[in-house]
């Protein structure tokens, strides 16, 4: 029987082999002590199924290097309960930090081919996800919905970093405690650690989740803004939803949702609603003609710009300039 390892399988051999003064097997998982001249402190690493585990570490001083294979794609998101640790990626030659308090989430599949750290009375947490394996277990039906939702969330997380470092929320710090109390040497420890971790991982993706959506609506704002502009400063040959599409190098489906959501109205209805904007201004600021007015925001048809306005406006052109 060939046994598939993974990249976490190599990074606890590679300690077990370089820094281990010795091992210790414990009912769901395995404890690594380091060497005196290495450093001072421990690893460990429980399985709680496949696909999902929880390690971590305890260190006084120690500096270690790893040298990685990029073909794995796996979630790591961790929690710092003291201490401190600096990481270096090369060849990229990028510095990462992370201290009490902290929450890091690492995106394993990457390109980087080694990590150096440094801890300093650093105790952690980290919870890994190894998606190619749970989402074989994932029902057909929603399979291809859950990975494009994962895909997507995940590279809205990410965007072109590897490792990202910041303050953890009030519910990731309660949870993360909790988990610290937890004695793993018995069934109910394992049901305890297992739902844990699961509320761990899933409170982390419901936060990022919902802070994407809010800087994800304010770029969809931002868009809409934008093309609002565009169609002002265009009144009179107004670019189709396609050609606005273009220049906001986005695609016809997203702009009309995104104006649908923003304003209420259509990309058509709000052009139209533009050029009536438009129109009514002339009509009470200038003495051009209804001719001129209707050939100004892009009517060639006097007849069908008044019947345009009377619909939105209850009255014809000429009555409402006579009405100001």
């Amino acid at each position: 029987m060939i046994i598939k390892k993974n990249i976490i399988d190599d990074y606890y051999k590679y300690i077990e082999n370089k820094y281990c003064a010795k091992t210790l097997d414990e009912l769901l998982g395995k404890k690594y002590f380091i060497k005196d001249q290495l450093g001072e402190g421990s690893f460990f690493r429980v399985k709680i199924e496949k696909g999902l585990e929880i390690s971590g570490f305890n260190i006084s001083k120690m500096e270690m290097d790893f040298d990685r294979v990029p073909h794995e794609d796996i979630l790591e998101v961790g929690y710092c309960y003291s201490g401190d640790t600096k990481i270096l990626s090369l060849p990229d030659y990028k510095k990462y930090a992370f201290k009490e308090g902290d929450i890091f989430i690492y995106k394993a599949l990457n390109e980087l081919e080694r990590f150096k750290f440094e801890y300093r009375n650093c105790k952690t947490i980290s919870i890994h996800m190894n998606f190619n394996i749970i989402k074989n277990a994932v029902n057909s039906i929603w399979e291809d919905r859950i990975i494009r939702d994962w895909q997507e969330n995940i590279n809205n997380i990410f965007n072109e970093n590897i490792l990202i470092v910041e303050k953890a929320s009030y519910d990731l710090r309660k949870i993360a405690q909790e988990i610290d109390e937890i004695s793993s040497n018995n069934m109910m420890g394992y049901i305890k650690l297992k739902l844990k971790a699961i509320e761990f991982l899933s409170t982390f993706l419901e936060e990022k989740s919902k802070k994407n959506l809010k800087n994800i609506k304010n770029k969809e704002i931002q868009r809409i803004t934008k093309a609002k502009e565009i169609i002002n400063e265009n009144i009179q040959n107004t670019p189709s939803v396609k050609e606005l599409a273009i220049k906001l190098n986005t695609s016809i489906y997203k702009l009309q949702k995104w104006f649908k959501d923003i304003t209420g109205d259509t990309v058509y209805g709000y052009i139209k609603k533009a050029k009536i904007r438009k129109a009514k201004y002339l009509l009470k600021n200038t003495n051009l003609s209804i001719l001129e007015i209707a050939n100004e925001i892009g009517y060639e048809n006097p007849s069908k710009f008044a019947n345009v306005f009377k619909r939105y406006n209850g009255i014809t052109p000429l009555k409402y300039r006579k009405s100001k």
